[in-house]
């Protein structure tokens, strides 16, 4: 099984593509980061978006005509708001859970949800400074990699990283429908020190980031497939009954699942995403 099949959450932030242009997406589902993309912001106008809960950090390079801002979000592990800036082309990095080069002697939980710009971390030295040299999709990557690969050599994991990510592994490979008492049959671990790996890890604990999964599954399934029946797809996921997966749809992503759907359809969701 790839390394894709088992790690990749399947979200890019569906409000990125609601309402940027030129959405460009690249899965590597490796070296800690889940994928890499970009998008342009309106040109006229800041706007403020919903950014789901992920579990993931980000790194953002945002350019404008005489200047290039590089700043970290750490993990969400609610539903926030995030800003785009008028007349801006990001460039950004989404690392998958629990991994971020940004993490060096800093506690995990105490950057969930915040906001600060990458120089403040005093790593991936001359980062910013390279990044804003390259003018492309691609070669952003490129650039992006040679320096993270560097950084990655000085910093091997250990066996708690290691066990951490055989047991995200399952809860992605399982649309995050798994139990506690799965996960301690599976593993031979106990929950109380399965959700001290997640808590150090992504700041969260390990029944959460399953919720998390599971919400961005149904998402990418209402992104692309067609749903006939909203309560046989909800059935599907293990919700209660429908009125279960209209207060969980609506807690994650701020509006129902019919609005949704009306969105995407709107938005010609799969159209507007171009695939590297």
């Amino acid at each position: 099984m790839s390394g894709e099949e088992l790690l990749h959450i399947h979200t890019i932030q569906p409000y990125l593509v609601f309402e940027t242009e030129k959405f460009h997406q690249k899965i590597i589902a490796d070296c800690g980061i889940s994928h890499f993309y970009s998008f342009r912001g309106n040109p006229e106008e800041n706007r403020v978006i919903p950014f789901f809960a992920d579990g993931c950090s980000n790194l953002f390079f945002a350019y404008t005509p005489n200047s290039v801002r590089s700043f970290f979000l750490g993990n969400t592990d609610s539903l926030i708001s995030f800003t785009l800036e008028k007349n801006t082309e990001y460039f950004c990095v989404r690392f998958q859970p629990g991994a971020n080069p940004c993490f060096e002697n800093q506690e995990v939980k105490d950057l969930v949800g915040k906001e600060i710009a990458l120089d403040d971390f005093n790593v991936l030295d001359s980062l910013t400074e390279r990044m804003a040299e390259q003018s492309t999709f691609m070669t952003r990557i490129c650039t992006f990699m040679d320096v993270y690969r560097k950084y990655l050599e000085q910093n091997p994991a250990g066996q708690q990283r290691l066990l951490f990510n055989q047991i995200m592994s399952m809860i992605v490979r399982r649309n995050g429908l798994l139990k506690i008492s799965q996960i301690e049959k599976m593993t031979g671990y106990s929950s109380r020190y399965i959700n001290y790996l997640f808590e150090n890890n992504i700041g969260t604990s390990a029944k959460h980031f399953c919720s998390i999964v599971k919400m961005h599954s149904v998402v990418n399934d209402m992104n692309y497939k067609n749903i006939n029946s909203l309560a046989d797809f909800s059935s599907g996921y293990k919700f209660y009954d429908q009125p279960h997966f209209v207060h969980s749809f609506k807690e994650f992503t701020g509006i129902t699942p019919t609005e949704y759907m009306e969105k995407v359809r709107a938005k010609n969701y799969s159209g507007n995403v171009i695939t590297e």
